[in-house]
């Protein structure tokens, strides 16, 4: 078994959106380039079998999207995309053709005045019959819909003609499979961390199942970390196991064992409260 779940890479951090419930980017823009993915996979293929094209950033915006998921398939790593999903009508052939992506995460929340939104994505996801997509739902109270995730699922209900039985599973559950590759999952929206937020100790996933690296090559414990604040390394001038292998890794590692995190900004997110 290899060592972590899956690995987070941001491919870019641009975005063609403003939503609010997104934390804004405070490091330089970029677009990863195909040397620089390249250098990415080679080093992280040995230590998981899937990747996440996704911290911050659209990756559908990126212009070597396609090229990227099938270059990963030449190092047998599996793809999972999270997209807001605004462009998937310029991509959706190739995508369709793509044998190693794995799964397609579409945030039906995302903030944008683009009319037919939810039916232009319906009718290109119909082409990904291989391909599990996800549908997810940001709601606002205890996992319970609001007024907007009513009316996409309201929207979902009519464009896949769904039972009763079924709608009554989305309002009330999570994960739910509508059809042969489709689901539609929900979760409270969460507060990206700072170091401003409250303090609380806690279990953490990261490093454990799995770490992020961002557009310019900083390695982080985790996809929330989106701004390098817990700098590990740099992927693109070290080798993965000397990150490891660092002070600052294993002291964070260890902390997290212990469910009291040393670094500031693990100590005030509030994301790890669900996990314990």
């Amino acid at each position: 078994m290899k060592k972590y779940k899956k690995i987070y890479i941001e491919i870019t951090n641009n975005c063609n959106l403003n939503c609010s419930f997104c934390s804004k980017v405070t490091k330089p823009r970029k677009f990863m380039t195909t040397d620089e993915f390249k250098t990415v996979l080679g080093k992280i293929k040995d230590y998981t079998d899937y990747i996440y094209l996704h911290i911050k950033g659209e990756p559908l915006l990126h212009p070597n999207i396609i090229d990227f998921i099938n270059l990963a398939d030449t190092y047998n790593l599996k793809v999972n995309l999270t997209t807001n999903a605004t462009l998937i009508s310029n991509h959706i052939n190739e995508l369709s053709k793509c044998k190693n992506l794995n799964k397609i995460n579409i945030s039906l929340h995302s903030e944008n005045n683009i009319p037919n939104y939810l039916d232009n994505i319906f009718n290109n996801v119909d082409k990904l019959n291989n391909i599990t997509v996800i549908y997810r739902l940001w709601t606002l109270n205890n996992k319970k819909l609001d007024e907007k995730s009513t009316k996409i699922v309201e929207k979902i209900k009519e464009y896949y003609n769904l039972s009763p039985e079924i709608v009554n599973k989305i309002i009330n559950e999570n994960n739910i499979k509508i059809n042969s590759h489709i689901y539609v999952d929900k979760d409270n929206e969460f507060d990206w961390p700072t170091v401003n937020n409250h303090k609380s100790e806690g279990y953490c996933y990261a490093l454990k199942t799995q770490i992020g690296i961002l557009v310019d090559g900083t390695v982080v414990p985790c996809c929330l970390d989106s701004n390098g604040v817990i700098d590990l390394g740099n992927i693109y001038k070290q080798d993965l196991e000397s990150i490891i292998n660092s002070d600052r890794y294993k002291n964070l590692q260890k902390s997290f064992q212990n469910r009291k995190p040393c670094e500031e900004l693990c100590k005030s997110c509030t994301f790890k409260e669900r996990l314990n």
